[in-house]
């Protein structure tokens, strides 16, 4: 009898040992292949459902293998952790965290930084996503940490670096100096989705017969000889002496070459004003 009751004992024991660490899952993968989620609103509007990047990072392991990249984007309006080409251990009760920290390289990091539980992971391998709360502030959750909520393990953590601003980016820019004619305003050269643009911002000069925009191979042009000795690529008429606009740059101009912007009547050969650039970096 009393064999009996030690064998159910041991039998109650283990199966708790058993439900408590679930051993089994370590040597099972789950695998998931989740696309970006777009909404039936969104796809109606294809243009404002291309994903925009807001932060991205690579998994380190510390307590399992963890491998793959992380990724917060604006989907629609939503905001949305992305994991892909992503693979760590199985186990009982793991979960996805935003940790409040630059990284988090041990267990206690994340317990001492705080995080943002965003549920249950899905698979341990495989591209997947996860809805981040619209009021999280990605200044201060800069980690994503792959966690085991039943032994408080750090399987791995993805530090996330923030994406450079979207929109054009200025490669050069100088004021305009009068010299035949008072002129006025910014030149900037900028790249525009992979396209260079001239653009000519709070911009006022003379009007006159065949006027046109130049770049000049030279650092300045204070007068006619240095633009026509120097050399320089013409991108068309002048659209209009007053107010803002824009000149399409060839992929082929050298910036370190092309180093002004000059006004210049092409009929007789006069520099109205020269804009020195200077590289934006």
């Amino acid at each position: 009898m009393k064999k009996k009751i030690w064998i159910g004992s041991g039998l109650v024991v283990a199966a708790i040992g058993w439900y408590a660490f679930r051993p089994e899952l370590l040597f099972i993968n789950k695998s998931v292949s989740e696309t970006f989620p777009v909404s039936s609103v969104a796809a109606n509007s294809p243009d404002s459902a291309v994903p925009k990047e807001l932060a991205s990072g690579q998994f380190k392991g510390y307590a399992h293998e963890t491998q793959g990249n992380a990724g917060i984007y604006d989907v629609n309006g939503k905001r949305v952790l992305r994991l892909t080409d992503f693979k760590t251990s199985n186990g009982p009760d793991v979960h996805i965290y935003l940790v409040a920290a630059s990284d988090a390289m041990d267990d206690a990091t994340v317990k001492k930084a705080g995080f943002i539980d965003l549920g249950s992971m899905k698979g341990n391998m495989g591209d997947q996503n996860y809805d981040v709360p619209d009021t999280t502030d990605l200044g201060k959750y800069q980690a994503v940490t792959i966690w085991c909520a039943r032994f408080n393990v750090n399987f791995g953590t993805a530090p996330l670096k923030q994406a450079a601003p979207s929109g054009p980016k200025k490669l050069a820019v100088g004021q305009f100096k009068g010299y035949a004619h008072e002129t006025e305003g910014t030149a900037g050269i900028y790249d525009v989705q992979g396209k260079r643009v001239l653009r000519l911002t709070n911009f006022k000069t003379s009007n006159g017969p065949d006027v046109h925009v130049y770049l000049v191979g030279a650092p300045d042009a204070k007068d006619d000889a240095t633009v026509k000795k120097a050399g320089f690529l013409d991108l068309g008429s002048m659209k209009g002496n007053v107010g803002d606009q824009n000149y399409d740059v060839p992929e082929s101009a050298d910036l370190h070459k092309y180093q002004a912007v000059t006004i210049w009547c092409a009929r007789f050969n006069v520099n109205f004003a020269t804009a020195a650039l200077s590289s934006a970096d």
